[in-house]
């Protein structure tokens, strides 16, 4: 088997209908089967899946066990080449599997570890497909007011620190040697730390243009939490990401460089609720 697609499923029955439809009009050209984990959906996802797409391979989770747990759960069994990530909330617009398999296979690339393509918004305009690593550095202006500046470009082939977890593909041989999702992260996060590692071992990373998904983004996230719920699990997985990849002292500045941002945030909100709310977040979350 040359590629093993894996989507994480959690009350997102219509986005998954679309999705998987979207999966098999457009992929053609790679040998390829399909897994979906349901986290314990309550909405009717998994009879879904089971009648209208029979060759899915679906396992049904009895726990909302999160995002990288889930996937886990399929890379550990799957023996393909390739596992693909791919969120529940997206629409492939063109053969997208078979470009990032072509790119991971030509021989200059032997030693990458994961790629991903171009995402794109409900409008169509581009839409963050990759990041740069949170640092203490980035973390200071922001609380300074001082503007970053994004020296990435979303539509040119690159390697970039990390790629977000919607469209990832992943090189199973480089996964054997550094290990799957760090299971701390619930949701939001893992796919940083996962290439970060991946980079630690010499693995490269590349983006391509070329590969093209639409992504709605959130879809389970908010269906079950409100924004402050959110903001504090990403707070919490960034200061976890810090801890994990410069240590936990530096962690601890980062927390209080969050508390200063969002004491000075209250005034710009006129002291409004939900800015009380977010200092109270950032007081509550611990490393």
């Amino acid at each position: 088997m040359d590629v093993s697609i894996v989507l994480v499923s959690y009350n997102t029955k219509d986005l998954t209908r679309n999705c998987l439809k979207s999966l098999y009009e457009k992929t053609s050209g790679v040998n390829y089967n399909v897994w979906v984990i349901d986290n314990a959906s309550h909405d009717g996802s998994a009879q879904m899946i089971k009648e209208e797409f029979p060759q899915v391979n679906l396992i049904e989770s009895s726990d909302n066990i999160g995002f990288g747990r889930a996937n886990n759960v399929v890379i550990n069994k799957v023996q393909s080449k390739y596992v693909f990530l791919l969120n529940t909330d997206t629409i492939l617009l063109n053969n997208a599997v078979k470009i990032l398999y072509d790119l991971m296979e030509l021989p200059e690339n032997v030693n990458v570890g994961a790629c991903g393509g171009q995402l794109h918004n409900r409008d169509m305009t581009l839409q963050g497909s990759v990041g740069e690593f949170d640092t203490l550095d980035k973390l200071c202006r922001k609380t300074l007011g001082i503007k970053i500046k994004n020296e990435l470009s979303y539509s040119v082939h690159g390697e970039p620190d990390y790629i977000i977890g919607a469209d990832l593909m992943l090189r199973k041989s480089a996964l054997a040697n550094c290990g799957g999702f760090d299971e701390r992260f619930f949701m939001y996060g893992e796919e940083a730390e996962l290439c970060l590692r991946l980079r630690k071992n010499g693995y490269g990373l590349r983006f391509t243009p070329e590969s093209k998904i639409l992504h709605y983004g959130g879809a389970s996230s908010y269906s079950e939490n409100t924004q402050i719920q959110v903001e504090k699990m990403l707070l919490s997985n960034t200061l976890l990401f810090f801890e994990i990849a410069y240590g936990k002292k530096c962690a601890n500045k980062a927390r209080l460089l969050y508390i200063i941002y969002y004491l000075k945030y209250l005034p710009l909100r006129f002291f409004s609720i939900k800015a009380f709310q977010r200092l109270k977040m950032a007081l509550e979350v611990c490393v």
